[in-house]
């Protein structure tokens, strides 16, 4: 096993906990360093920080897999899976009294946050849907899907290779069934909300499992109300408003197939009439009802990334703050927002400042009354700030 020393003092942040070596915080990386080879990381001194895996390639040179002088083996990694299943288990019960306590999707494996980086396992039901990011961890693949099998027991394992972050790595992008037969879209409970999630052709790895926890901040705004959900995909929140109560939801989405599926989940639910649903740009469709007079009791704004590198991000301010104004412009007095930024480049302080910025584009007063982040299923690192990326804000319009 090769080691790659670091510089003087580069290892502070690495020893507080940090998972990553950048390639300028190397004295060397030796040429001959093979993408996704394990090594061992040594401080200036020569004393060992700890092993991870290695691309010469990139700026993130190595990824830390183990402290100290603990070793990296398939048992450790077989470990970790399931140390992360035994947390999942205890905030997602796959058995209890209630539905509304029950959950059957969640994700099984968060990349660093469970010391496993490059690694990401969504749970749909019976089956597991992988993401591998980087090329230390498409070597260790094969490990990783005796360990899924044994620990899961699945009844099959989609392959979600699509995302664009492989191309860094100098990967290539792939979508397959890994094992079992695959039959179409998964039905998962989420604490009573019935969902379909499409493992191979559903954006990310087929549903957005980290707005899990968040969808009950419309549980007591919904009775009664009238619900815009924008950017809705497969209609989750719209879907959730109605659950809780709400008259009617409007979901406006710029995809077909993405409202088909809302179509689909909200009548899995029993919802058919109390539904409308729009294939329109998002922006187009607010400058609509307001030029329109129609308003709402609840509207949800859950983008896409607005910012997907720090090179965008005047550009992504301006359209969170354009976005956030226009939805406000829409709501009735005394109604609520519900807005959302899934951008890792976006922080929490920028966030609230497109919130503060917007309503102060409507000249209407606005109050937060809850803030949130992903849902337990995707834990923070706290030595690794990166692994924290969803706002959620629950506003009130004046």
């Amino acid at each position: 096993m090769k080691t790659l020393r670091l510089k003087k003092k580069e290892d502070r942040r690495i020893r507080r906990g940090h998972p990553w070596a950048f390639s300028n915080e190397f004295e060397e990386i030796p040429r001959e360093l093979v993408p996704g080879e394990i090594v061992r990381v040594a401080d200036y001194a020569g004393r060992v920080v700890g092993e991870g895996y290695a691309n010469p390639h990139t700026l993130i040179a190595v990824r830390l897999l183990t402290r100290g002088e603990e070793p990296f083996t398939t048992a450790l990694l077989k470990k970790r899976i399931e140390d992360a299943k035994a947390l999942r288990e205890k905030f997602y019960p796959a058995r209890s009294g209630s539905s509304r306590s029950r959950s059957t999707g969640w994700r099984a494996v968060y990349s660093e946050s469970d010391f496993l980086p490059g690694l990401v396992v969504d749970k749909y039901n019976d089956w597991l849907c992988v993401q591998i990011l980087t090329q230390g961890m498409e070597r260790l693949f094969p490990d990783v899907l005796d360990a899924l099998k044994e620990i899961y027991n699945p009844a099959g394992i989609v392959l979600r290779n699509d995302s664009r972050l492989r191309a860094l790595e100098g990967l290539q992008t792939e979508k397959k069934v890994a094992y079992g037969e695959y039959a179409g879209p998964v039905e998962i409970n989420l604490c009573g909300l019935r969902m379909l999630a499409d493992l191979l052709e559903g954006q990310k790895t087929g549903f957005f499992l980290d707005q899990a926890n968040n969808y009950s901040l419309l549980e007591n705004i919904s009775g009664g109300a009238e619900v815009m959900d924008l950017f809705c995909h497969t209609g989750a929140w719209g879907i959730s408003a109605l659950l809780y109560g709400a008259s009617s939801a409007v979901f406006v989405d710029s995809s077909e197939s993405a409202l088909a599926m809302a179509r689909e989940n909200a009548e899995l639910n029993g919802f058919r009439s109390e539904t409308e649903f729009i294939r329109e740009d998002a922006f187009s469709a607010l400058k609509r009802f307001a030029d329109d007079g129609r308003r709402f009791d609840v509207v949800v704004a859950d983008p896409p990334a607005f910012i997907k590198s720090r090179q965008k991000m005047a550009e992504g301010l301006r359209g969170y703050r354009d976005l956030n104004a226009r939805c406000l412009r829409i709501v009735r007095p005394g109604g609520f927002l519900i807005t959302c930024s899934c951008s890792h480049h976006l922080s929490r302080e920028n966030f609230l400042e497109t919130l503060r910025a917007g309503a102060a584009m409507t000249g209407r007063p606005a109050r937060i009354i809850d803030m949130r982040s992903q849902s337990k299923d995707h834990p923070v690192l706290l030595a690794a700030p990166e692994t924290e990326y969803l706002k959620c804000a629950l506003v009130q319009a004046g």
